[in-house]
C-alpha cells in the first residue's frame, strides 16, 4: 500500500444500533490501530474540511447527508467514496428464488420514507441512485451472491467479506454446554417468527434471543450464552441470504450453525463448516448432531481455522485499502476529477 494514504483523514459514516451506539465501529478500529487520521460519523454534518476518504457502512439510504451531499456536488468536488455493502439485496438469477415479500415494518418504513429501512428493495433502488451519478469510487459487498446480482444490473463491485475480529465476536469461554440449540437474532422479522413455530412444533424448543435495544444480548452476556451453546439456527430473513456475521459468531464460540440453504456462501461450504437443511429435515439434522458430538466438534474445528486463516476483519480492512489505493491511483493519473476536500 502506498504511504500517501496516511495522509487523507478516513470519515467513517456507521449506523450503530441503539444497544451499541457509542462503540467505534470494527473499520473504524481497524483503521486506528493502522495509524490513520480516522472521524467517525452517524451521517455527514458541516465541518468535514480536510481532504477525506469517506466510507459509508452497510448501505446508502442510511444516510441522507451524505447521500444528499454527494449527489449535489460534480465528480471533481466529491470525496473519494467508498460503500461496503453488506445490507441485503435482492437475489441473484443464479439463486433461482423469487423476488421476496416484504412485512408491515417494512412495508411501513418505506412508507414514511425512513432512513433506517434496509429491506432488499429500499438498498438496491438506494444503490442504484448513487452509482448513476458515479457514486461511490468503490463499490464493495460482502457476499457473491450481492457482487453476482449487482453484475446482472450492470454495476460493478469488489467482494470483501466481513471477516473475524475477537473484540467483536467474542471468544470461546470453554463452558458446560448446556443449551442445545439457540437462535440469536432479530424477532421482529415474521418469516422467522412462523419458521421457529414450525420447528417447536416439530419437537425442537430452541433457546431464542434477540432485541437490538437490548445489551444483554451482545457483550459478555451474549459470550457466556454462545459459550453453553452446542447448535445455532439460522433461519434467515431473506431466504437464501448468507450470515457470515452468525456463522462467525457461532463457530468462534464452539457452536455448530445449522442453516437453511445458502446461496453462494463462499468461502464457507457446507458440510465442511456449517450444516444445511430445508426447514422440514431440520428437526432430523438437529437432532443427529446432538447426538454425535465428536462430529458437531469436528465441523467446529475446521470452521473455526477457516476464519482465522482467511476470513479476519484485520485481512478485510487491508484489502479495501489496497483497493483505495489501486482506483485513487488511477484516478489521479487519469485527470478526470481531482481529489477534493469535504466542504462544511
Amino acid at each position: 500500500m502506498s504511504s500517501h494514504l496516511k495522509d487523507f483523514e478516513m470519515v467513517v459514516c456507521c449506523r450503530r444500533v441503539p444497544a451499541r451506539r457509542d462503540e467505534p465501529h470494527l473499520v473504524t478500529q481497524h483503521l486506528l490501530h493502522s495509524g490513520y487520521k480516522v472521524h467517525q460519523v452517524n451521517d455527514i454534518g458541516d465541518g468535514l474540511k480536510r481532504k477525506s476518504v469517506l466510507w459509508l457502512l452497510g448501505n446508502g439510504n442510511w444516510y441522507p447527508g451524505a447521500r444528499a451531499r454527494l449527489l449535489s456536488r460534480s465528480g471533481n468536488s466529491r470525496p473519494f467514496t467508498v460503500l461496503w455493502q453488506y445490507e441485503p439485496l435482492p437475489p441473484a438469477k443464479t439463486a433461482n428464488l423469487p423476488w421476496p415479500g416484504l412485512h408491515w415494518r417494512e412495508l411501513a418504513r418505506i412508507v414514511r420514507r425512513d432512513p433506517g429501512a434496509t429491506d432488499v428493495y429500499t438498498n438496491f433502488l438506494r444503490l442504484r441512485q448513487l452509482a448513476r451519478a458515479g457514486i461511490p469510487d468503490l463499490l464493495v459487498v460482502s457476499t457473491e451472491g450481492r457482487r453476482e446480482f449487482l453484475a446482472e444490473q450492470g454495476i460493478s463491485a469488489e467482494r470483501v467479506p466481513l471477516g473475524y475480529a475477537a473484540q467483536e465476536h467474542g471468544q470461546d469461554l470453554c463452558l458446560t454446554r448446556d443449551i442445545h440449540v439457540l437462535f440469536l437474532g432479530d424477532l421482529g422479522v415474521p418469516r422467522r417468527t412462523r419458521l421457529l413455530r414450525r420447528l417447536r412444533r416439530s419437537g425442537i424448543q430452541p433457546m431464542v434471543m434477540g432485541n437490538w435495544s437490548d445489551p444483554s444480548c451482545f457483550g459478555d452476556n451474549r459470550t457466556r450464552i454462545l459459550s453453553r451453546t452446542r447448535l445455532q439456527l439460522n433461519i434467515q430473513r431473506y431466504p437464501g441470504e448468507l450470515s457470515g456475521y452468525r456463522l462467525i459468531l457461532g463457530a468462534m464460540h464452539g457452536v455448530l450453525m445449522v442453516s437453511e440453504p445458502m446461496h453462494q456462501p463462499m468461502p464457507f461450504v457446507p458440510g465442511v463448516h456449517y450444516v444445511e437443511s430445508t426447514i422440514e429435515e431440520m428437526p432430523e439434522l438437529i437432532q443427529y448432531y446432538l447426538d454425535n458430538e465428536d462430529e458437531r466438534a469436528r465441523l467446529v474445528a475446521q470452521a473455526q481455522d477457516l476464519i482465522t486463516r482467511d476470513v479476519t476483519m484485520r485481512q478485510s480492512v487491508a484489502r479495501i485499502l489496497d483497493l483505495i489505493d489501486v482506483r485513487l491511483g488511477l484516478r489521479r493519473n487519469s485527470k478526470s476529477r481531482r481529489f477534493a476536500d469535504v466542504q462544511g
